[in-house]
C-alpha cells in the first residue's frame, strides 16, 4: 500500500457546481450572515491553495444592529463578482466565505499565487470606486478561517 495521498489537480478547479449554505449568527454588533461554500471542503488544505485573502469591505452606509440595505448589497455583489474574476487571473483561487455584518462586507478566498495580491488589489481599487477595498493576504496552509465556518 503507498502511504502518500495524491493531491487532487488544480485544474479541476472551477466555479461551476458549488454549493453553498447560509449560517446566521449574532455577536455584540448585531447579526452576521455567512455564506459558506461547501463544495470548497474538497480543496480545504490542499498544499498549493495555502495562501487565505480577505477583502474587507467597509459599507458606505453602514446599519449597526443590521445588514447592509438592499441597494448597497447589490454594488457589493458586482464587487464580489469582480474580485473573484480578478482572482482567477493571478492563478488558481477559490472562494469560500462572505461574512456580512450590518458594518461590512468580507469576502475570503484561497489561492495558489501570492504574487497576485497586491496587482488584484490594486485593480479592485480602480474598477469599484464606489467603495474602500481592504485586503490582506495570509500563509493559511490549514484553512482555519474556512474551517471556523464550515465546521462550527
Amino acid at each position: 500500500m503507498w502511504p502518500f495521498k495524491k493531491e487532487k489537480s488544480l485544474a479541476g478547479l472551477t466555479d461551476e457546481n458549488q454549493k453553498w449554505s447560509v449560517i446566521e449568527a449574532e455577536n455584540e454588533l448585531g447579526p452576521i450572515l455567512v455564506r459558506v461554500n461547501n463544495s470548497a471542503i474538497e480543496w480545504a488544505k490542499h498544499p498549493e491553495l495555502n495562501i487565505r485573502v480577505g477583502f474587507a469591505i467597509p459599507l458606505n452606509s453602514p446599519n449597526p444592529g443590521g445588514l447592509p440595505d438592499a441597494e448597497e448589497n447589490l454594488l457589493l455583489n458586482e464587487i464580489e463578482d469582480g474580485l473573484c474574476e480578478l482572482l482567477k487571473k493571478t492563478g488558481s483561487s477559490i472562494q469560500v466565505l462572505a461574512i456580512t455584518t450590518g458594518q461590512f462586507k468580507e469576502f475570503v478566498f484561497y489561492i495558489q499565487n501570492g504574487n497576485g495580491i497586491e496587482g488584484a488589489h490594486k485593480k479592485a481599487i480602480s474598477q469599484f470606486s464606489t467603495h474602500e477595498i481592504q485586503c490582506v493576504g495570509e500563509n493559511d496552509p490549514d484553512w482555519q478561517v474556512y474551517d471556523e465556518w464550515a465546521n462550527p
